[in-house]
């Protein structure tokens, strides 16, 4: 694993998805490394984040060369597979002429299935589904992502031991949140 980023980019489809992976990051000791990139336009988050994802992978390339970096990627599964989407994130890269994500790079993929609000839910301990949409649930809100966030932190430590309810986008991305080195 490369050393501690200076900076971290988090490429996410809306704000909900910069504010989990930021507060995650936060309670990891990151502060001032991390970079928010622009919100895409409203309703087209997911198209922005595979197109930009190409871009941002060869940025932190580059600037690896000189200082360690990290991207973290937040992208629903939808109705889609967590699998598939990350197939998309590795065609994105072929289609550019770039070479896959190696094992020791610090890209991690964040994908929820469905979305963001279903992570944040079952981190809540609510009963949830990865088939049923959420994104309209009363339950979350800000504060609600932000409990999650620092609930996900304590499910990437060592000997924790997870729910029998996690649902498995989630359990999917422990090891990712593993490639970034904490603080």
């Amino acid at each position: 694993m490369a050393n501690r980023p200076s900076e971290i980019v988090i490429l996410g489809e809306d704000s909900r998805h910069q504010q989990f992976a930021r507060r995650f990051l936060r309670r990891m000791g990151y502060g001032h490394e991390i970079r928010l990139l622009a919100d895409p336009v409203r309703g087209a988050g997911e198209q922005y984040v595979r197109q930009r994802y190409a871009v941002e992978v060869a940025a932190i390339r580059a600037r690896s060369k000189k200082a360690a970096t990290a991207l973290v990627v937040l992208i629903d599964a939808d109705t889609g597979t967590v699998d598939e989407r990350a197939r998309q994130l590795a065609q994105a890269l072929a289609s550019e002429g770039l070479r896959p994500r190696d094992q020791d790079e610090n890209i991690a993929h964040f994908i929820p299935k469905r979305a963001i609000e279903t992570w944040t839910l079952c981190l809540h301990r609510h009963a949830v589904d990865e088939e049923t949409s959420y994104r309209k649930d009363s339950r979350v809100d800000d504060q609600a992502i932000k409990g999650a966030a620092l609930r996900f932190f304590e499910w990437t430590r060592p000997n924790f031991t997870l729910p029998d309810d996690a649902i498995p986008s989630l359990l999917a991305a422990i090891p990712e949140a593993l490639r970034i080195p904490a603080r």
